[in-house]
């Protein structure tokens, strides 16, 4: 490539000129429409919607309240991913042109329900003893970065192969995860708040699936090579890497963080076992590869060092 074309290239989504008009306000995909509607009728407040004077901490030890207070430290910094990176793919919408309106409004909504998701584990975390707001020791990126700002801002990178793998496979494997923590809680607070949080996965996975529906018409091969590129990219260096199972990267740095997960799932406070997390990352990958299927696109078998094939 010459030094001109190199320069004159955009060097992020940014870089493109955003074209607002005509700004068409009437539903164009009514399904993703739905959604947006849902998301702000059952829109919940943190502070409120939780019963917070429920919890009794004379039922648990002082190790389970402190490795709980770590894990839903954790939640809090896991969630603050989504209201770091989201607004990136809101960007994203909107400077690309012809995106429609109902995915805009929807991922407006959806950055604000990450932000509710962070919030209510540092609730949770205070009552547990006091958020904490950074790791006892410095663990790898992979476990608090999942690389969507560089992803989603990337002009090289298509926002389908980018939906692909980080809604339809990384929400997907989100939710599924909070689907085993809301069976293994059992006290009232932790229960409520995972069932609250996974209401809004489910719209978050939803927008994903749906949104690529209605772009499978315009797939071409190089567009799903793409896509299934990325999606390994994903899988490998965050889902594998203990971004949702802290537990697959076992160190030095991660196993405070390996341990408070373990000893709250076993207290009913949220977590699930490691042996629970692993059963669900294995059903949803074998969920999306089916789904994506009848797309063309296809999702190899991976081989992690300890558990085998997934």
């Amino acid at each position: 490539m010459s030094a001109v074309m190199a320069e004159s290239r955009p060097r992020s989504v940014l870089d493109f000129e955003e074209k607002r008009f005509p700004l068409e306000l009437k539903p164009a995909l009514p399904d993703i429409r739905e959604l947006w509607d849902k998301a702000n009728k059952h829109a919940w407040d943190p502070n409120t919607a939780i019963p917070w004077d429920q919890f009794d901490a004379s039922k648990y030890s002082r190790e389970q309240l402190d490795a709980a207070r770590l894990y839903w430290s954790r939640r809090a910094w896991t969630e603050y991913t989504g209201t770091a990176e989201s607004p990136a793919v809101l960007l994203r919408l909107i400077m690309e042109a012809d995106r429609e309106i109902d995915a805009k409004l929807f991922w407006s909504v959806q950055t604000l329900e990450e932000t509710r998701h962070c919030m209510a584990s540092y609730l949770f975390a205070e009552k547990l003893g006091g958020y904490l707001s950074a790791p006892p020791k410095q663990a790898p990126k992979s476990t608090s970065h999942r690389g969507i700002r560089d992803k989603v801002l990337n002009p090289d990178i298509s926002f389908e192969a980018f939906v692909i793998a980080h809604i339809c496979i990384g929400e997907t494997i989100a939710a599924k995860m909070f689907e085993e923590r809301r069976r293994s809680a059992t006290d009232p607070v932790a229960k409520e708040l995972v069932r609250l949080i996974l209401k809004d996965e489910t719209r978050h996975i939803q927008f994903g699936w749906r949104y690529m529906a209605h772009r499978v018409k315009n797939f071409t091969p190089e567009l799903i090579a793409e896509m299934e590129r990325i999606a390994v990219d994903v899988m490998e260096n965050s889902e594998l890497k203990g971004f949702h199972c802290i537990w697959m990267l076992p160190n030095e740095h991660t196993q405070p963080l390996i341990d408070a997960n373990n000893i709250t799932a076993e207290a009913g406070l949220g977590g699930a076992t490691p042996e629970r997390e692993l059963a669900a990352l294995i059903e949803s990958v074998g969920e999306i590869r089916q789904n994506m299927a009848p797309w063309g696109i296809r999702i190899p078998v991976f081989d992690h060092p300890q558990f085998g094939r997934i």
